[in-house]
C-alpha cells in the first residue's frame, strides 16, 4: 500500500506491507520519519523531539530543527566553502536536501521523489519501496551543468537508543579515526583500535553507546563489505543496512548520549567520501566529484527482523 497521509501535522506518504510501515515527508527533504516493524509495533528511527516539523531554508542550522529520522546529507555534512567555476559557493550545514521540498508521486507501489538544486543545478531523485522486510531506497544524482561538482553523500539515519544495543561494523574494520576532540575518543584525527579501544576515560567498547556526551568516528580506510547493523537485545530486534560499497566505500558512526541537544541516538553512516566536508575529503584524497553530465546511481536498504 502507498497512500498520502499526514504525520505530526506534515504532509506525508505512507508505505505499508504485512511487515513494515514507512512514513516519508517529501516537503522536509524526503525524510523517512518513521520505520516500524509491524509484528511487534517496533520503531527503529529516532523520533521528533520537537513534536512537529517546521519549514527550513537553505543554510539554516540543522540543530535548530528536528534532527530526527532518516535524512540524506548531500553535498556535505559540515558547512563549508567550495570554489566552483571561479565563484565561492556555500555548502550548508548537513547539506541542501534536508531543507528542500521534493516533488512526490506514486509510481505503482514505489514513491518517487525529485528535487533540483537552484544553487548547484544537480537533480536528485530518490525512489522508495517496501520489499518484504526491507525499505529499499534507490538514488539517482545527475549533474546537467558544465562544472565539476565536489560532493559528499552521507546516510544520516538516526536510530533510537535502547539499553544493551550493539552497533556492528563489518569484521574487516579494525581501526577507526576520531573526527572531533572528545573525552571519549581523545584528540581529533586520533586512530583507535576497533571494536575495543583505549580513550581518555580508559577501555572502550565501540560497539556500544556512550553514556553521555557525543562522539563520531569513521572506519580508518575504505570498507569492502556494504553491510552494517544494529542489534537490540531488549526488544529482540535487529536492523541491517545494506548498500553498494563501490559507491559508498566509507563508514562513519555518530552517537550522542545527551551531549547534542540532550538527544540520545546514533547513526551508522555509509558515505561516498572521507569525511564530512569537502576540505577534509580532499586532504584525505577521498573527495568524489560529480562531473558534467555524469550520473550517480546506487541503492541502500534497511532490513528489520527479529534478532536471532
Amino acid at each position: 500500500m502507498l497512500e498520502p497521509t499526514t504525520f505530526l501535522g506534515a504532509s506525508a506518504w505512507k508505505l505499508q506491507n504485512d511487515v513494515l510501515t514507512a512514513i516519508v515527508l517529501p516537503e522536509h527533504g524526503g525524510k523517512v520519519a518513521s520505520l516500524v516493524y509491524r509484528p511487534q509495533n517496533w520503531e527503529l528511527l529516532f523520533q521528533n523531539p520537537k513534536g512537529g516539523f517546521r519549514e527550513a531554508s537553505r543554510g539554516d542550522d540543522f540543530s535548530d530543527y528536528e534532527a530526527c529520522g532518516f535524512d540524506d546529507a548531500f553535498p556535505t555534512v559540515d558547512a563549508c566553502e567550495v570554489q566552483l567555476g571561479g565563484r565561492t559557493v556555500q555548502y550548508p550545514d548537513h547539506g541542501e536536501l534536508w531543507s528542500a521540498a521534493f516533488t512526490a508521486e506514486a509510481c505503482g507501489e514505489t514513491l518517487c521523489l525529485r528535487w533540483q538544486s537552484p544553487e548547484l543545478g544537480y537533480t536528485y531523485e530518490k525512489q522508495l519501496r517496501l520489499v518484504e522486510d526491507r525499505l529499499v531506497c534507490t538514488y539517482r544524482i545527475h549533474n546537467p551543468g558544465t562544472e565539476p561538482l565536489p560532493a559528499l553523500w552521507v546516510c544520516h539515519c538516526l536510530v533510537h537508543y535502547e539499553p544493551d544495543m550493539r552497533i556492528l561494523m563489518p569484521l574487516e574494520v579494525t581501526q577507526v579515526e576520531n573526527t572531533f576532540t572528545s573525552d571519549w575518543l581523545g584528540q581529533a584525527e586520533a586512530t583507535l583500535s576497533y571494536p575495543k579501544a583505549q580513550g581518555p576515560r580508559g577501555a572502550l567498547d565501540l560497539q556500544t553507546m556512550p553514556t553521555d556526551g557525543a562522539l563520531k568516528y569513521y572506519a580508518a580506510s575504505a570498507v569492502k563489505e556494504g553491510c552494517c547493523r544494529y542489534e537490540y537485545p531488549v526488544s529482540h530486534m535487529a536492523a541491517q543496512l545494506e548498500y553498494d560499497s563501490a559507491m559508498l566505500p566509507y563508514l562513519g558512526f555518530w552517537a550522542t548520549g545527551g551531549g547534542y541537544r540532550s538527544d540520545v541516538n546514533c547513526a551508522l553512516e555509509p558515505a561516498n567520501g572521507y569525511y564530512d566536508n569537502i576540505d577534509n575529503a580532499r586532504r584525505h584524497n577521498a573527495c568524489p566529484v560529480l562531473n558534467p553530465e555524469e550520473t550517480w546511481n546506487f541503492t541502500l536498504s534497511i532490513q528489520l527482523s527479529p534478532l536471532a
